[in-house]
């Protein structure tokens, strides 16, 4: 079995999620998007400790929300990308809640229900300002009224997305609350039961006035925040549940002057003492991190040296003898009082630590534990 672990901490997990629910207070709905396999904690074992402590789910497609219900999900689920026609059936068989961010796709929805004489369950996404997909401003009205005046499609729901929740844009952010917050007047004064949503992370971290509804926290669920950590309140008790292991493979003394990896660039400064840990960038385990990561061993850092492998990648642990075969490697959280952080991993890629969260690829298993 491939020794290269993701463990996700259920209880600190379970933590963060009660933590966000005493931050929006008993009447905000909470919905943790579980898109990108979970990210990178597993999409099914993610949801399924979720599920308890949430009211709904999102994913990005309708594979991975039919992967859900396929597990015994019965929470609802929300999938915030589009849809193609022919996937029509299989939503609506799901029970899956779907996104229509166009008068187009209202239609084909519409159409295909008239069709077989049944109702789907719909959220509309209206484009506040990322210009990523939804409908615009000027032709949300329409499209909602529109979905309320169909015999066969049920309004659940309306949303938008913040494009720079992480407190570095507020004007924009704001001009995003005002726009979204009078088209949830428009649809309340109509329906008050549609369930208007907004706040992502950021959201929810720095703008309790865009709670609406619902608040679909992703990040911060998993125990990371888009900028900085909130150290006050009950997001204060927020930490990542996600550690990435791996185990030596290989341990050997190397002579002074010996170029280490593919392209030798790296040459051992006196003799020293070369544990190979079994990652490379075939699970995930990024080359960019090629002489520049470090792995805790025994509780201490030392330097990921050479070119990362696509299988496994070298440590230099200088005068320290005392690794063996199968001693556990940390490239991700604590061990003893040390730490390697994913915020440390994605200044040093110059990238965000959602990219790296999601980069983990299915060789690498995941396992519950408290």
């Amino acid at each position: 079995m491939h020794p290269t672990i993701i463990k996700i901490n259920t209880q600190q997990f379970i933590t963060n999620l009660q933590s966000i629910r005493k931050q929006i207070g008993n009447n905000v709905k909470l919905c943790v998007p579980v898109k990108a396999n979970g990210y990178g904690h597993g999409i099914v074992e993610i949801s399924q400790v979720a599920e308890p402590y949430v009211d709904y789910l999102a994913v990005s497609c309708f594979e991975e929300g039919r992967l859900l219900v396929e597990h015994q999900i019965r929470k609802p689920i929300l999938v915030f990308g589009s849809f193609d026609d022919e996937q029509i059936p299989e939503l609506i068989s799901n029970n899956l809640e779907i996104t229509v961010a166009s008068q187009e796709k209202a239609d084909a929805l519409a159409k295909y229900c008239v069709s077989k004489n049944i109702t789907c369950k719909v959220h509309i996404g209206v484009d506040t300002g990322m210009n990523r997909i939804g409908v615009g401003i000027s032709s949300a009205k329409e499209l909602i009224d529109f979905v309320l005046k169909h015999p066969c499609l049920e309004l659940i729901g309306v949303y938008s997305h913040f494009a720079a929740s992480d407190g570095l844009e507020p004007t924009l952010t704001e001009e995003q609350i005002q726009l979204f917050g009078d088209i949830a007047d428009y649809i309340k004064q109509q329906k008050p039961s549609v369930i208007c949503h907004l706040a992502n992370s950021g959201g929810v971290a720095y703008y309790p006035q865009s709670y609406f509804d619902m608040v679909r926290p992703g990040l911060m669920s998993y125990g990371y925040f888009p900028a900085g950590k909130v150290t006050h309140g009950h997001l204060s008790k927020i930490k990542p549940c996600f550690s990435l292991t791996a185990r030596v493979l290989h341990f050997k003394t190397v002579a002074k002057g010996q170029g280490i990896s593919y392209s030798h660039r790296y040459y051992t400064g006196d003799t020293t003492h070369i544990a190979t840990i079994q990652i490379g960038y075939g699970d995930g385990y990024r080359r960019g991190l090629s002489n520049l990561g470090q792995v805790l061993i025994g509780g201490k850092k030392y330097p990921i040296v050479g070119n990362v492998c696509m299988d496994m990648l070298m440590v230099d642990m200088g005068p320290d003898d005392e690794a063996k075969v199968g001693d556990e490697v940390i490239l991700i959280g604590k061990q003893g009082d040390q730490e390697i952080l994913l915020d440390e991993l994605a200044d040093k890629l110059n990238t965000i630590n959602y990219e790296i969260l999601v980069g983990f690829n299915d060789r690498v298993r995941r396992v519950l534990v408290n």
